[in-house]
């Protein structure tokens, strides 16, 4: 699993990463939001976005920070 060429490790749980819908324009749009990594799967990263509980979400949706 790899997000922005970066391939995940255990050293990654808690990494910030922001996430970057198809329809934004960059990281920095409204419609991005910030999380933090809590696990990973073949298809999904598992993000926590401040609710307590890990959503899945698309690698290619993330960008780091």
């Amino acid at each position: 699993m790899k997000i922005e060429d970066v391939e995940l490790t255990e050293e990654h749980v808690g990494a910030k990463v922001t996430y970057v819908p198809d329809h934004a324009k960059n990281a920095g749009d409204p419609a991005c939001q910030g999380g933090i990594i809590s696990s990973w799967n073949d298809q999904y990263v598992f993000v926590n976005y401040g609710t307590g509980t890990a959503a899945a979400t698309y690698p290619r949706h993330l960008v780091w920070g």
